[in-house]
């Protein structure tokens, strides 16, 4: 059994998710068959969309001395429960040779098993994972199209995802309501919560309207898969 290490805190609640993810998807009969996990929850790294879209500091220096807590902890394993922050990935991977589990990567490999051959995929996520093309980029290798949500839904996402940060879950999943409806509405047949403070507000909708790809639980399963394989 091998030791995970996430770089968490992007933001609490959604490295939360993750760590009970990770718990409900082992089929772990008593405590000590539970893989061993190291989270380093480190809130004070910077805004990931201000970055990218040219308002803020550079998340990859604390990326990288959350990496090196994690290292100095002996763990096998890293992940990210943060889709935007994966667009420093490659910057990690050459960083560290502890193996870096991909989100993105996670729930591409779960919608190509799926089979299915979607006509609109749409991807729920920050503009900062949209502006650095973090899906669209590993998506594309395998020919595979994300279509791109209207403005005022786009907008009413990150509200959502800012409202959740702030503790305000019952707010933003009122707002996610009426919105997910209007993407339904468009024909999206798939999509992807690719925004880990979006799994937080799916119990509030209909999830059989459309295939949805919780990417934050697609990434538990990963680490536990290659966790107790070891």
């Amino acid at each position: 059994m091998k030791r995970l290490g996430v770089i968490g805190g992007m933001g609490p609640e959604a490295t939360s998710d993750l760590f009970l993810k990770i718990i409900k998807n082992t089929p772990a009969k008593n405590d000590q068959e539970h893989i061993p996990i190291v989270i380093d929850n480190y809130p004070q790294i910077p805004d990931r969309t201000a970055f990218l879209k040219g308002l803020g500091e550079s998340p990859l220096p604390f990326l990288l001395e959350s990496v090196t807590r994690l290292e100095k902890c002996e763990v096998d394993y890293l992940c990210m429960p943060c889709n935007t922050a994966h667009y420093f990935v490659n910057e990690i991977r050459e960083y560290t040779d502890i193996p870096f589990l991909s989100i993105v990567e996670s729930t591409l490999e779960a919608i190509i098993s799926n089979g299915k051959k979607y006509k609109k995929i749409g991807l729920i996520t920050t503009d900062g994972t949209l502006i650095g093309k973090i899906y669209h980029k590993v998506f594309e290798k395998k020919n595979i199209e994300i279509k791109d949500f209207d403005k005022d839904i786009q907008r009413n996402i990150m509200d959502c995802i800012y409202l959740v940060k702030a503790g305000e879950k019952d707010k933003a999943a009122e707002i996610f309501a009426k919105t997910y409806s209007e993407i339904i509405d468009n024909g999206f047949e798939c999509l992807i919560a690719g925004c880990t403070e979006i799994p937080v507000l799916l119990p509030f909708v209909d999830l059989s309207l459309a295939d949805v790809y919780d990417a934050t639980e697609l990434l538990a399963q990963k680490a536990v898969s290659v966790c107790l394989k070891g």
